[in-house]
């Protein structure tokens, strides 16, 4: 896989891609996910000490953010690093609306990131180190102590917690 020593070397890379595979598709975005929440955690976010929320990656989770088509592509063409490097089926959220079963309450965020991750120390401390999360640290150790083959271990959706947009908790 290539190493960019730049943001304008990788820009410049994706649209030379791009331009040599016109039919290769691009995930479409999702205006607005809703997903069911504890209050609890909906109030440590408004707090501004949950930065990150997370979903298994499991079928339910797949169907809404994984783009058929992108992984499609992504499928046809996985000899092809560039295509690794450059294809992402996950589908960007602009904004997540979560509220709990009884809509008696409702928090609406904006996310700046969205994407998944492996329970393995690279990605773990990648948490660490890009979003000071320990959310998974006792998992992690949990799979080393057991020795789960790393392509064996879950996957988790991950949504970076931007600004509040509207709630009406109080």
């Amino acid at each position: 896989m290539a190493k960019f020593n730049s943001l304008e070397e990788f820009s410049t890379a994706y649209k030379q891609y791009y331009e040599k595979h016109p039919d290769a598709p691009i995930a479409q975005g999702i205006g607005c996910l809703n997903l069911i929440m504890k209050r609890v955690w909906a109030e440590k976010i408004l707090a501004g000490t949950k930065k990150l929320e997370f979903r298994e990656y499991k079928p339910f989770y797949i169907k809404k953010l994984i783009d058929p088509a992108v992984e499609e592509w992504i499928d046809n063409h996985v000899d092809d690093d560039d295509t690794l490097t450059f294809c992402n089926d996950i589908r960007q959220v602009k904004k997540i609306h979560f509220h709990d079963y009884n809509n008696s309450w409702y928090l609406d965020i904006e996310v700046t990131y969205n994407d998944i991750f492996g329970v393995n120390a690279e990605d773990i401390n990648m948490l660490h180190e890009k979003y000071d999360c320990h959310d998974f640290d006792e998992d992690l150790k949990a799979l080393d102590a057991a020795d789960v083959p790393i392509d064996e271990r879950p996957w988790v959706f991950y949504f970076v917690c931007g600004r509040v947009i509207s709630t009406n908790l109080k």
